[in-house]
């Protein structure tokens, strides 16, 4: 993961005062467009206004590459790269991975004013739409203004790259008070930094009374995240369907669509606003795989073999890729009798992904389904029996698509009970996880055996929520020491479960901020969050607790 770990020291935050915005000179321009002959026309002409750095992109995937290692101060990116992909998508990737520094100004450039409305509905916009066909004054006037007003923004974006979420809602209270020609657009990321910190409550009622003065699609799509956290799945359905009633090129929408309506187990209507996104954008990893699920999960085999097909080949060369993706791929063709296919891509899967955690026992039983396919009985049953050696030595559990992977290819092997106990696991582990309930409900689904996945997903999360309640009930009744113990005890058993790592760290600080400074649970909670970082980087309550870990630190006068 590229994201930047949480430091729990605390540097001064940048100063939002320095540089130049009408001296071009002294700053590093990327700019990302498909077509060369517009790229070099475009460096002809900030050449003009006294640019001398620049640097060029034709693909998404170039540009990724060059923003990892070059810190620009100005990217100019066309909005349709081609091929299905967008300069807002890409700008949001950089943002999801804080590839952008604090003061860097993203402009997209297009010849589509639809652009613009499509733009007014993301949640987190760029700093600038220059359309064309424009002058090089008009270019550099745009320039100017954005680099002025980053200016404003900057004390905001750096408390953001630094995970400091708490503070950047403080500053953009700050600059809401004050008001100007910005006021709307510090509102709007007030309300993408509370989407941040899980404050669903919070965006609910600040969206609502934002809709009720003005209707801001960008808001609408706000309020019907939040409601889908709250499950309140009609209304957020509803709120999602008017913003591509509007706007059909607004692709978040149609993501957001689709797990509302698996939430509520409308897999074919999934399935559908899935299509109609991949028909529309259909070279983004991520959708592509959603699509190759819902497929397989709604019994069509060839959509499902296409999809995951998309996926290996659009992440071979992505700095995110995931072995599951290979393993859900063999898992269709080895289904579909494609063996010889199956078995190249078991070589690659070993050889793109050597040493990573989970992959040889995934390996092993992907092979064993292809020998079992084979006719080779022996074979079958060698692999197995070593997949399963590899799964008992395992110190921790793997991640939930590696995991179904196996689980779904030992239900396939017959061994039921070692996939059920692996999906045990992974539920303890991940009870929370998205769609990873419904992936539980095809397998046994599609075993002739729907009994069971409600016993075993009603099991793990009752024993879940009983701990949580129990461990409610003693901090209600004072005894906050035995919460934490209690807490502590189910994170050693489920440690890989976030929020039983949140709840335990909550736990930990609420002791010491009632009873007093305790050295090993602090070092515990820190560690605690360290981990939950690792799982889950932008998890917004571990970003809060984050910052309850630095208060509690502050009150006790007790250095980072």
């Amino acid at each position: 993961m590229s994201v930047r770990p949480y430091s729990f020291e605390s540097p001064p935050y940048l100063d939002a005062a320095t540089g130049d915005p009408d001296d071009l000179a002294s700053l590093k321009f990327l700019l990302i467009d498909p077509v060369a002959d517009l790229r070099h026309t475009l460096a002809m002409t900030l050449g003009q206004y006294g640019v001398r750095q620049i640097e060029q992109a034709s693909r998404s995937g170039d540009a990724l590459a060059l923003i990892r290692r070059t810190e620009y101060d100005v990217v100019l990116c066309e909005y349709d790269l081609g091929h299905g992909f967008d300069g807002l998508f890409l700008f949001e990737e950089m943002r999801r991975h804080d590839l952008l520094k604090a003061s860097c100004a993203f402009i997209i450039v297009t010849g589509e004013r639809r652009t613009q409305k499509v733009l007014g509905a993301a949640e987190l916009v760029p700093d600038a739409i220059v359309l064309k066909p424009f002058t090089g004054d008009s270019l550099y006037a745009r320039l100017r203004r954005a680099l002025r007003r980053k200016r404003r923004f900057q004390p905001i974006d750096s408390a953001i790259l630094r995970h400091d979420f708490l503070l950047a809602i403080r500053l953009c209270n700050q600059e809401i008070k004050q008001g100007g020609a910005d006021l709307l657009e510090f509102v709007r990321m007030k309300v993408h930094l509370m989407l941040r910190i899980a404050d669903w409550a919070g965006v609910r009622d600040l969206c609502r009374t934002l809709l009720a003065k003005q209707d801001l699609p960008w808001a609408r799509m706000a309020l019907g995240k939040a409601l889908f956290e709250q499950k309140q799945y009609p209304e957020a359905a509803e709120l999602f369907q008017s913003v591509l009633a509007e706007h059909e090129l607004v692709l978040e929408a149609y993501d957001w669509l689709a797990r509302v309506q698996q939430a509520q187990g409308k897999l074919d209507d999934a399935r559908n606003t899935v299509d109609r996104a991949v028909a529309r954008s259909p070279f983004v990893v991520s959708r592509q795989r959603e699509l190759g699920e819902l497929a397989w999960q709604t019994g069509d085999m060839g959509v499902a073999q296409t999809a995951f097909h998309e996926v290996v080949g659009l992440s071979r060369y992505s700095f995110w890729r995931d072995p599951a993706d290979h393993g859900r791929l063999i898992e269709v063709l080895t289904a579909r009798n494609e063996l010889g296919e199956a078995r190249k891509l078991l070589t690659d899967l070993r050889r793109a992904f050597a040493g990573a955690p989970g992959q040889e026992c995934m390996g092993l039983l992907l092979e064993a389904g292809i020998e079992r396919q084979s006719g080779n009985e022996q074979a079958a049953r060698e692999k197995l029996g070593l997949a399963q050696q590899r799964l008992d030595q395992q110190e921790s559990p793997p991640d939930v698509a590696s995991g179904m992977v196996m689980a779904r290819a030992l239900q396939q092997l017959g061994s039921a009970e070692a996939a059920a106990l692996l999906m045990q696991n992974l539920l303890r582990n991940n009870h929370d996880a998205p769609n990873l309930a419904g992936q539980i409900r095809a397998l046994y689904q599609q075993a002739g055996q729907p009994e069971k996945a409600a016993e075993l997903i009603d099991s793990i999360t009752g024993d879940i929520v009983r701990l949580n309640n129990e461990a409610v009930q003693l901090a209600r009744s004072g005894d906050l020491a035995a919460a934490a113990e209690l807490f502590l005890r189910a994170v050693a058993d489920m440690p890989a479960n976030v929020q039983i790592i949140y709840n335990t760290v909550n736990a930990l600080l609420a002791y010491v901020n009632q009873h007093g400074w305790h050295a090993s649970y602090m070092e515990r909670a820190a560690e605690l969050l360290r981990r939950a970082s690792e799982l889950s980087p932008a998890n917004g309550r571990g970003l809060q607790l984050i910052e309850v870990l630095r208060k509690t630190r502050l009150k006790y006068g007790v250095a980072s």
